[in-house]
Order: C-alpha cells, then structure tokens, then sequence
C-alpha cells in the first residue's frame, strides 16, 4: 500500500555532527521511490534552500519554511513569510545594540542586519550576512527568518509578540514558522490521503507538531527526549542508518 514519507533534514536525513546525507539514506529513498511511494522533505530551511536539497536526493516535493511553503515536482504551490505586522513590532522593540538582529525577506540564504555588531556576536556563517545602517524593515513584503543574537538565558529580553523560536545555536535564537504539519496537511487535501498513510520522521524540537497521533512518527535514535515521547516507533541514529533500518522494520522497502 503506498506510503507518504515526510523527512525532516538536520539530524533526519543528515548525520548530526557532520551534517552528512549517509549511503543508506539515499538507498532508503531511492527504494521507497521504487517501490510508488511518495517522498518529501519536511523542513524549517528556506523552499529555495531544501529544494537543493530535495534535488540532490532525487526527491519530487518540499514542505518547507516550517510548513509556510509546499513545492511538488518544482512548482512552489505556495510560499508564505512570518506575519510582518508581529516582525515589525519585534525588530523596532528588540534593543539592538544588545541583542543585535539579521532578517531574511528573500526566499534564499540571505539576511539584512542594521549593526555590525551582529557579526561580532554570532559565530555562524550559513546565511550570507549584509550590514545595511538604513536598511528600513517596514518596506519589505516578506520576512521569511529572523536571526537574533541571543542566548535561551536571555530569551525574555526579546519582544516576541507571539512569533515562534527555536535555537539555531548557543548564541542565536531564531524565528521562524514551526507548523510543518500544516504543508503536510496540505498535500494530504491535495491527494485525498488517509491518516494511516502518512509516516514523518524527525530528530529535533521543531518536529514536534507533525508528531501527531493520527500519523505513524519515527523518531530517530538521536532525537530530542520530547520527540521520543511523542513517537509510535523509535529507530537508530541518523548515523547509524535509522531510516534505512525503520523502513526495512515496516517492509517498506
């Protein structure tokens, strides 16, 4: 019976310390592929960013953006950003000589900050990083991330009005959408898919929302406790073939 498979991508699909995709992985969805089943990514990166992804790994669609984008075969179904309203208020209330901020209002790994002492402050270097002093945030028609210097101490020193955060590291936290079970539940109305047909897998935090009861969740061996909790089924490491293994395990490949 043909299966929807949902993978998130750090520490799912990759390895994660060395944030490698391992040969069992690839083998495992080249087989389900094979075999008619329907392959996606489920991700917080970028739609531009996973789809590089999705493209290298010989998968046909993206739930990307936290679920604010879906994508199938290349086609971006839909790509939406944070609320600005709630990111205008955020970026104009955050002290930003301590708590220094990069948006990101383009689909691409890209982001806008108004200080220098962003730079000075984090340490990661994934996003290609502007310092633009007259940079005006209120223009801009999307706002997909944003990156503030932060660490989980000093969370309440942050202006939130009820954006959502996880930890992109120690130094930063980061907004963005953490709702992929909506970019799921959006391929399911489009193919009429049941319940029992949807299998997602995850490691970390942000995975939370897809573990729903109604769907078969794998949590990997080197998942967050929380996740595990929440899991029907508890494979190995991403490291140590746990998506090859769980997929062998349910006779799916």
């Amino acid at each position: 019976m043909k299966k929807y498979f949902f993978f998130d991508i750090d520490g799912t699909l990759t390895t994660p310390l060395t944030a490698d995709y391992p040969e069992s992985t690839r083998e495992a969805i080249r087989l389900l592929i094979r075999n008619g089943h329907f392959v996606s990514i489920a991700t917080g990166r970028m739609q531009a960013d996973a789809w590089e992804v999705a493209k290298t790994l010989g998968i046909p669609a993206v739930v990307s953006d936290g679920g604010n984008a879906v994508t199938i075969d290349g086609k971006i179904l839909y790509d939406e950003g944070l609320p600005l309203s709630d990111c205008f208020r955020m970026m104009a209330e955050t002290d930003e000589e301590k708590h220094p901020w990069a948006a990101a209002p383009y689909n691409r790994k890209y982001r806008i900050t108004r200080t220098p002492l962003y730079l000075e402050k984090v340490k990661d270097r994934y996003y290609e990083t502007k310092v633009d002093r007259d940079f005006d945030f209120r223009k801009v028609e999307a706002i997909h991330k944003i990156f503030v210097a932060c660490t989980k101490a000093e969370v309440h020193e942050v202006p939130l009005h009820g954006l959502p955060h996880v930890w992109f590291s120690a130094d930063t936290m980061l907004i963005e959408p953490v709702h992929k079970e909506r970019g799921i539940m959006e391929i399911q109305k489009k193919f009429y898919i049941p319940d029992e047909d949807i299998v997602v897998f995850g490691d970390g935090m942000n995975d939370l929302t897809m573990f729903r009861k109604e769907w078969m969740t794998i949590a990997m061996g080197n998942a967050k406790p929380q996740l595990k909790a929440k899991a029907r089924y508890i494979t190995d490491r991403a490291d140590e073939d746990g998506i090859y293994n769980a997929c062998r395990h349910f006779g799916w490949i």
